[in-house]
């Protein structure tokens, strides 16, 4: 087709809508996939994250109701973090739960520490910072806390791991403290 017999089918070209609507799928379709892939990985996200609160509420529930506790208990109460966890793999999750004091002058430093499925947990005798507001001079506190490491699904090759944070302060329920017998 030589330009001239172009330039004459011009006009009726122009005025052919012939296709239009295959067009505008064939544009709109990606923009459908990727806002649709995202919104999934974003509700993928915020349950991963719900699911971490979850685990790091009810392990501190939990322990809070001991007098008493062990390496053994502690061990026993993160692992339940698998079942709250579920249907999410733990492979990335870590728990650490530890005793806190505060002393007369509302002072919180760690009497114990324990962390699961394994690495280093606090340091005894290191400062942690308490909610504003929240501690009482002289009294003893289980924190938990809790990691986990977010791999999406669908958009792994776009965004890389994303790393989720937890922690929770509770008062012990059945006694004034929560003494670990064998934990560092």
């Amino acid at each position: 087709m030589n330009l001239r017999t172009l330039m004459r089918s011009w006009p009726r070209l122009r005025r052919d809508t012939r296709g239009v609507a295959a067009l505008e799928f064939a544009l709109l379709v990606p923009v459908v996939i990727i806002i649709y892939a995202g919104g999934f990985e974003i509700a993928q996200a915020a349950t991963v994250y719900r699911k971490l609160t979850d685990t790091t509420v009810q392990l501190a529930n939990v322990t809070t109701q001991y007098t008493t506790v062990t390496k053994a208990d502690i061990t026993t109460v993160s692992s339940a973090s698998s079942e709250i966890m579920a249907p999410y793999p733990t492979g990335s999750l870590t728990v650490t739960v530890s005793g806190v004091v505060t002393d007369a002058s509302n002072k919180a430093t760690v009497q114990w520490s324990e962390k699961y499925p394994s690495g280093t947990p606090l340091a005894v005798n290191s400062n942690v910072a308490m909610p504003t507001g929240f501690s009482t001079a002289s009294s003893f506190y289980i924190l938990v806390q809790s990691t986990y490491t977010f791999t999406p699904t669908i958009g792994s090759a776009f965004v890389s791991s994303i790393p989720m944070t937890n922690q929770i302060f509770m008062v012990p329920r059945q006694s004034s403290a929560i003494p670990c017998t064998n934990c560092p």
